[in-house]
């Protein structure tokens, strides 16, 4: 027999990991990404934004731009169009209030944040648990880009051109 004994953190993560990916985002939430030119993710240099960035292209087909460090702060918003939207994943509170000011309030753009606690954007509620807060950020995004996908009729076990392992594209 095999002792599959984990920490009970770890049990707690699996627990909420489940409950993150089995989450269904409001129609209007997912509209707006289905119907983004570009959807841009902004948030903190630890893998989770970038990776969510990669993944928009092959899931849901669309312009995706990872904003770095502070650049959402640094003229971003003069390249971007009415019908962009911007994902934070676990903003700094510390800039909240400008990034609304420059994207709600002077361009009107859509804004959605992926946070533990409530942002002044419409924001995806995720739990904490330290050593695990990046991944369920990852799964939040995940199911967002799935959920975005599946809304503009992407086959995503079917890649147009991407070469993937296990999946490669054939050209017919």
């Amino acid at each position: 027999m095999i002792d599959c004994t984990c920490p009970q953190s770890a049990k707690q993560a699996a627990t909420f990991g489940e409950q993150i990916l089995k989450v269904e985002y409001e129609p209007a939430m997912i509209a707006a990404l289905a119907q983004a030119g570009t959807i841009y993710f902004a948030g903190r240099n630890n893998g989770v934004a970038e990776e969510l960035t990669l993944k928009t292209n092959e899931i849901t087909r669309q312009k995706s731009d990872f904003l770095e460090g502070t650049y959402l702060l640094h003229g971003a918003e003069e390249i971007m169009q009415p019908n962009d939207v911007i994902v934070l994943v676990d903003p700094f509170e510390a800039e909240w209030q400008r990034i609304k000011e420059r994207y709600v309030d002077a361009i009107n753009l859509t804004l959605f944040a992926i946070a533990p606690k409530k942002t002044p954007f419409t924001t995806i509620i995720i739990p904490a648990l330290a050593g695990y807060n990046a991944y369920f950020q990852l799964f939040a995004g995940w199911n967002l880009l799935v959920q975005t996908g599946v809304a503009r009729n992407v086959n995503l076990d079917k890649p147009q051109r991407a070469r993937k392992i296990g999946n490669e594209y054939t050209g017919g």
